[in-house]
């Protein structure tokens, strides 16, 4: 599992595989969240030099529910491929 900060510092993202970019389901990844909820945690590094530096627990929180979210599905409706074509 994957939880890697994302370039604008203020996500971070969840993926299975990172060379295969399989991503998690919103189920994992919110117990995934919650897990760290216990830890001390405020910065995130990561190997490929991203960082969160400050308050990294709620930007996982925050990222977790966003992408639980879009896999779930929630957000269908805001894709091209989720439009239904009128006419």
């Amino acid at each position: 599992m994957v939880k890697r900060a994302n370039p604008d510092r203020a996500t971070v993202g969840f993926l299975r595989s990172h060379p295969n970019r399989l991503p998690l389901s919103g189920a994992v990844v919110r117990r995934v969240a919650a897990r760290i909820e216990h830890f001390p945690v405020d910065g995130l590094y990561n190997n490929f030099g991203a960082v969160v530096p400050a308050d990294a627990k709620t930007v996982v929180r925050r990222s977790a529910e966003r992408h639980a979210e879009w896999a779930d599905g929630l957000h269908d409706d805001e894709t091209a491929v989720g439009r239904r074509r009128r006419g």
